[in-house]
């Protein structure tokens, strides 16, 4: 385990200085990760049995019980199903316009460190690729000043290897990251679409039993 460790640490050292701010990415992609796990964990407790339900409550013109089962549920399904109950009597012109505000503020929380994350999937093999053209650079100077060292040529080749740390490391985490963002972008759709799916069906329900203004 030392040894693994002692090698982490020189392929890391190794790497150049570049592997620092590529640390601080990968850090910061893992706090962003967790992020997002956590806060699309709670907007996805709501899905299609939760709008199946209150349906079904509000067919049995129980829409005040139908409110108070959203009310508490986290979620944007939620969320919106509660601002039409509560919203039944305007025109369905504002209701509509209601939901679709509560919507998009809950799509701006969930798209939250998207956008950085889409950033450190470009950002990071080329600051990986920075970190080897400069330790290439190194090694070529070196390799200048000890042409006819034997001894010296054989640090030089490993040199070379070492200066590819960059490269690998930022590409391993642009990877990481462009897969991290495109599942969190898919989530995110999916869930958009569910609630426009929701809130339609309820308001279609309150419009067939007249339970909604025109």
């Amino acid at each position: 385990m030392e040894q693994q460790q002692g090698g982490l640490i020189h392929i890391f050292l190794a790497g150049g200085l570049v592997m620092w701010p590529l640390l601080a990415i990968f850090i910061a992609a893992a706090f962003f990760t967790v992020n997002r796990i956590m806060e699309f964990g709670k907007a996805g407790k709501s899905g299609s049995g939760l709008t199946d339900e209150v349906i079904n409550l509000v067919q049995q013109g129980r829409e005040s019980e139908a409110l108070s089962r959203v009310e508490n549920e986290p979620g944007p399904v939620a969320q919106s199903l509660a601002t039409i109950l509560r919203s039944r009597h305007l025109p369905i012109e504002d209701i509509e316009r209601q939901v679709e505000v509560g919507a998009e503020d809950y799509m701006l929380r969930l798209e939250r460190y998207l956008p950085a994350l889409d950033t450190f999937t470009t950002l990071s093999p080329l600051l990986g690729l920075l970190g080897t053209i400069l330790g290439m650079v190194k090694v070529f100077q070196q390799f200048t000043a000890n042409a006819n060292d034997n001894t010296a040529k054989q640090r030089i080749l490993a040199g070379v290897g070492e200066s590819l740390y960059a490269t690998a490391f930022g590409i391993f985490i642009a990877v990481c990251c462009f897969a991290i963002y495109n599942y969190f972008s898919a989530k995110q759709r999916s869930i958009s679409i569910e609630t426009s799916q929701a809130a339609t069906r309820l308001i279609a329900v309150l419009h067939e039993r007249q339970a909604i203004h025109h």
